[in-house]
């Protein structure tokens, strides 16, 4: 009997005591039900703890009905063991199939026929990172931990299905231990395809489970109840996310304003995410509790907080087109974002002897590369050097070409990096277009050479990986995982908050303690200025600065290591 776990007995008198599920923590002012069975009789327990559970389950499917977190419940009483080993399997299979959803969206035909270079399969570095850290948790995780801690992830992923999970059911720990043997197996797979290896996996419809026909009943029953058999039959729009983000970038270009190829792709990312999560194609059926439920399954995935609220941003976003564009009445938006804490939406520098560090490996002194195509051969050695003493994000020096590298226009003895969106470039705002002076021994010691290698070349670029993968966010997003996996694995600076976006802040230090006021580092940092006064004088050319000032901010600051630096021959 499913119930069976939830009957005590206190002294002499039975009761039914249950936990409050997880998700309907804010919907009851209790924790638990407790409820006397006024028998000593254990027959007698058995008979009225059956009405009693049948009351608590009509309660909770009621509370998740108005808060919209499922249609209802299906029918579990009649589960075994094979029903819930299902249910595992489907959990597994659904991780897998979202994955390689996500891993599709940047294979070509000729992978299907041909094959493909791996580094096509791989996913964005901040998702390895998230995996690395899981992996490492879920293999000193023990099942009884996992029932605490990963409790609310597998509700959330079965509840789509009308499938409850309480503590106290039949097969709890028993279905839960499947269920971190998925999430194992799973990541395995992942990393396996990480490595090239493309092996398609069961696809979650394939995998027969009684939840199916239970739910298609119940949701249309409920659907029915609540709008009328007509009315239930007119909710979709016609219309999907996909095509809200092609009617947001056509807003976008009516309106004279940027649709970057970045913005777009994290958008088409954010629509993957969710409409894997949730289901759904069709705009109309969307509801708040979906996104609620998105927001909840990144938060689970350790991603930052700005992270989080960016990714719900861009579904609200596309809804509030979709409002605009009149598929549908109303959009969700409004107490979806959660509140970043004080402190944490940081980046912090490296610390002097953390500089040290870095620029005392192999790497810098001996001239040592890695031999891992996501470390970019010579960007290894440059991508943190540029950046520790120019300030400029990875984006950006991947974009160096020999057009970019160049005398200012009015100081032709001062030399800058030249931060632009010419030529096809991409900057996250217009106020990123900038000159930063290039610090001496950097011209001086092998600066030059890649200018004139790339000039006799033809390239666009200076950086041979961006010559034969043009995509700058891909190259990008593969070097910044390597280099936490450098960082946090070899070097052992395990700090959270340091990352390769920390050299921009140690440069921020570096020529404030040389004397740059707040106007001084936003100038050579690209940030935006704030309030009205950005909105007058020139917008598209480079913000006019004392480039002679900046010059000697840069040549001032106090970075030791450019002394013992062995540099590229």
């Amino acid at each position: 009997m499913p119930f069976a776990s939830h009957i005590t007995k206190r002294g002499r008198i039975y009761q039914y005591v249950r936990r409050v599920p997880e998700d309907l923590g804010d919907a009851f002012p209790f924790a638990r039900v407790q409820r006397s069975l006024r028998t000593q009789d254990r027959a007698t327990a058995y008979e009225a703890a059956a009405r009693v559970h049948s009351e608590i389950e009509k309660r909770f499917a009621a509370a998740r009905g108005k808060k919209g977190t499922t249609l209802n419940v299906i029918p579990i009483d009649d589960w075994d063991w094979t029903d819930w080993s299902q249910l595992a399997d489907w959990f597994k299979a659904v991780l897998l199939d979202e994955d390689w959803r996500m891993r599709l969206r940047n294979v070509p035909g000729a992978a299907f026929d041909a094959g493909v270079s791996r580094n096509q399969f791989w996913r964005d570095s901040q998702t390895v990172r998230a995996h690395i850290d899981l992996q490492a948790k879920l293999r000193a995780t023990t099942v009884a931990d996992y029932c605490e801690e990963r409790f609310g992830y597998v509700q959330g992923m079965i509840r789509p299905l009308g499938v409850p999970l309480s503590r106290g059911a039949a097969y709890f720990e028993r279905f839960m231990g499947g269920c971190l043997k998925a999430e194992i197996g799973y990541l395995t797979t992942f990393f396996d395809r990480e490595g090239g290896n493309m092996r398609e996996a069961t696809h979650p419809d394939a995998i027969k489970g009684k939840w199916r026909a239970a739910a298609e009943r119940v949701s249309e029953q409920q659907v029915a109840r609540i709008l009328g058999p007509e009315l239930a039959k007119k909710a979709a729009t016609g219309h999907t996310l996909g095509d809200c983000l092609r009617q947001w970038e056509a807003d976008r270009k009516r309106a004279n304003k940027t649709a970057t190829k970045h913005g777009l792709e994290e958008k088409q990312n954010a629509i993957d995410e969710f409409e894997a999560l949730a289901k759904v194609r069709d705009i109309g059926d969307i509801t708040r509790a979906q996104i609620v439920e998105y927001r909840a399954a990144l938060e689970l995935q350790n991603l930052k907080t700005p992270t989080i609220n960016k990714k719900i941003g861009q579904i609200t976003t596309l809804l509030a087109t979709a409002q605009k564009a009149g598929w549908i009445e109303t959009a969700i938006s409004g107490g979806l974002y959660t509140e970043i804490p004080a402190g944490t939406n940081l980046r912090q520098p490296f610390s002097a002897a953390e500089l040290d560090l870095i620029f005392s490996d192999d790497v810098f002194r001996r001239g040592a590369r890695s031999a891992n195509q996501k470390a970019g051969g010579e960007l290894e050695f440059w991508i943190p050097l540029i950046s520790v003493v120019s300030g400029l994000i990875s984006s950006e020096i991947l974009q160096l070409g020999p057009d970019t590298i160049k005398p200012h226009p009015e100081h032709p003895d001062i030399t800058c990096f030249y931060v632009t969106n010419a030529g096809g470039r991409s900057l996250k705002t217009h106020a990123r277009k900038r000159y930063v002076p290039v610090r001496n021994e950097l011209l001086s010691n092998g600066l030059t050479n890649l200018v004139a290698e790339a000039r006799s070349r033809g390239w666009r670029t200076l950086w041979s990986a961006v010559e034969k993968t043009p995509n700058v966010g891909l190259v990008s997003n593969m070097f910044s995982a390597f280099w936490s996996d450098f960082l946090r694995n070899k070097l052992k600076i395990v700090d959270p908050e340091k990352a390769l976006y920390s050299f921009r802040h140690s440069f921020r230090d570096a020529i404030s303690a040389v004397g740059a006021d707040d106007h001084e580092k936003d100038m050579l940092m690209g940030h935006a200025e704030a309030g009205t006064g950005r909105k007058y004088g020139e917008k598209k050319a480079p913000r006019v600065v004392d480039i002679v000032r900046m010059n000697q901010l840069i040549q001032r600051a106090n970075w030791l290591f450019l002394q013992v630096i062995v540099w590229p021959s």
